[in-house]
């Protein structure tokens, strides 16, 4: 049996992840297993929809498996989401390929530009040094030091899949990488609706308030059965429903030398954070007064996220890793039942039987799962008015 592995936010799935999944079947993959980023993503914004939903859409596009990827993970940089993504996959014991979407579709340049990352030749980190010395941020300073890859390294599906890349040369894996040349609109342009339309053209629509049968077009049909459903209750999540829990945490915590524990907050981005603190609007606004040269809009809002869930530098949960199954189609069982056999790290199917049983730094990782998940379905409930539901009581979804 050959298991292809994807690793994704599904927020919302659509066509192009179908796609995804299907490429794998012609790869030979016999199942594919899903990472699913948890309740909030990695460009530091809270989910359209929970983990749950999107673990139904995907088990309805096609995957065999959906895991959880812990959110501490999956909202740091795209090397860090990379690196402890692959890390998981490795340990599961039974992947065999791992596909990505990529705005190039030419692995063995993406490949080369990996290679050239991590040699870190003297020359390229002087030039990396000085790029920054003047002022750009480190994705554009980068792609200045790195000249021959610089078109690809400005296109942030590509960006990705080098860290992917990154990850499985230096853990000298054996998964077979593949890449899908994303078709369609970009990433960046979040306006147009089509077949091939990309996750943030689907929320942008969502937030325009454009009709279900419009978003037909980019979904497949019983994935948007499901979306709107859980839409019609709780409408959508965005980062300015979080806008009080941000500015309650900047005041508390007051000082530039108590915001530099969290992670992505650096000495700069703290103190501009407590220098405009009192024109603080909303989450959104404020993010881009804080946004500079060398601190991408991006940075901005993982920092103030991790600030709301209270994430600082911890080395011990750095090195912990688990996954939990959010789903699995029936006739998968026996995929299920071989992940939770071969696995080298935790595989959480019944969260309150099985949370004593973990090792003491994956407990403290789960928990914090945890606590940021039912952060996320109280912000949901008290604006919808639909009683709250403790993350540990959700059911495994079964397609």
């Amino acid at each position: 049996m050959k298991t292809a592995a994807i690793i994704g936010e599904f927020n919302p799935f659509h066509n192009g992840h179908k796609l995804i999944i299907e490429k794998a079947r012609r790869l030979g993959a016999d199942r594919v297993i899903t990472l699913v980023s948890g309740d909030y993503m990695q460009r530091g914004v809270p989910a359209v929809t929970d983990r749950h939903v999107r673990a139904e859409m995907a088990l309805l596009g096609g995957a065999d498996v959906v895991l959880s990827y812990p959110t501490r993970y999956s909202t740091s940089s795209a090397e860090s989401f990379a690196s402890h993504a692959v890390g998981i996959l490795e340990r599961l014991g039974c992947v065999d390929m791992l596909l990505f979407g990529s705005e190039s579709g030419d692995l063995a340049e993406l490949s080369r530009c990996a290679d050239a990352l991590i040699s870190e030749t003297d020359g390229y980190k002087e030039a990396l040094r000085e790029a920054l010395r003047s002022g750009l941020s480190f994705p554009k300073a980068r792609a200045k030091a790195l000249p021959e890859y610089a078109e690809i390294l400005r296109s942030p599906n590509n960006i990705l899949g080098i860290e992917y890349l990154k990850a499985l040369k230096r853990s000298g894996s054996r998964i077979q990488p593949h890449t899908c040349v994303r078709e369609g609109g970009s990433y960046l342009d979040d306006k147009s609706l089509t077949r091939l339309s990309s996750a943030a053209a689907v929320r942008h629509a969502l937030a325009v308030g454009t009709s279900f049968p419009g978003l037909s077009v980019a979904l497949p049909e019983d994935c948007l059965e499901v979306l709107k459903k859980d839409i019609g209750l709780y409408g959508i999540t965005t980062e300015n429903d979080y806008s009080l829990l941000l500015i309650d945490r900047l005041w508390k915590l007051g000082e530039p030398e108590l915001l530099v524990h969290y992670q992505d907050v650096t000495e700069d981005l703290a103190h501009t954070i407590v220098k405009h603190r009192n024109l603080f609007t909303n989450f959104d606004e404020y993010a881009q007064r804080c946004c500079s040269k060398n601190l991408t809009l991006s940075h901005v809002y993982r920092a103030f996220l991790h600030i709301i869930l209270d994430f600082r530098e911890d080395p011990g949960l750095d090195r912990a890793l688990y996954t939990q199954v959010l789903g699995f189609r029936r006739e998968s069982e026996d995929l299920l039942a071989l992940i939770r056999e071969k696995a080298e790290i935790p595989i959480i199917v019944n969260p309150p039987q099985e949370r004593e049983t973990l090792p003491p730094d994956v407990r403290r990782l789960f928990d914090e799962e945890m606590r940021v998940s039912n952060l996320y379905e109280s912000v949901r409930s008290q604006k919808s008015g639909v009683p709250f539901r403790n993350v540990l009581t959700k059911e495994l979804v079964k397609v």
